[in-house]
């Protein structure tokens, strides 16, 4: 349960950078991409991004980012991101410089390269992992 109150409080009160270190949220760094959106095209981010809705093509995020894809999340194309929580559907390929965070409701159909996975009970992964020092 500690674990999980941690990876909840990453995904709601702060960033962490790739370094370790946190930056602290406020309002104008926090992105939400409400359901019924559906964006297409190369998606560019940085700090927090929460997904609600529908990405299609290529979604990249600066260093120190974090996306969070919710249970209503549809992703379809290739993810670069920082650290990154799948919570809903992604089909594509991730890699992912600090982190990848599959949860019980999370579905990957792709590839994950990255540093350090996560794979909770329940979760659905299709593909092959790369643990490699450096995911970008």
């Amino acid at each position: 349960m500690g674990q999980a109150k941690s990876l909840q409080q990453t995904k709601n009160d702060t960033t962490t950078t790739s370094s370790g270190g946190t930056n602290a949220l406020t309002e104008t760094t926090i992105n939400v991409i409400s359901e019924g959106t559906k964006i297409e095209g190369q998606i560019q981010f940085d700090h927090i991004t929460r997904i609600h809705g529908v990405l299609v093509g290529e979604i990249k995020a600066k260093d120190g980012s974090t996306l969070i894809l919710s249970e209503s999340a549809l992703t379809e194309g290739t993810i670069h991101a920082d650290v990154l929580f799948v919570d809903g559907f992604v089909q594509g390929d991730i890699a992912a410089k600090t982190r990848v965070v599959i949860s019980r409701t999370g579905r990957v159909v792709g590839n994950i390269k990255t540093r350090s996975l996560t794979i909770e009970s329940g979760a659905y992964f299709e593909g092959r992992c790369y643990m490699e020092d450096s995911a970008n």
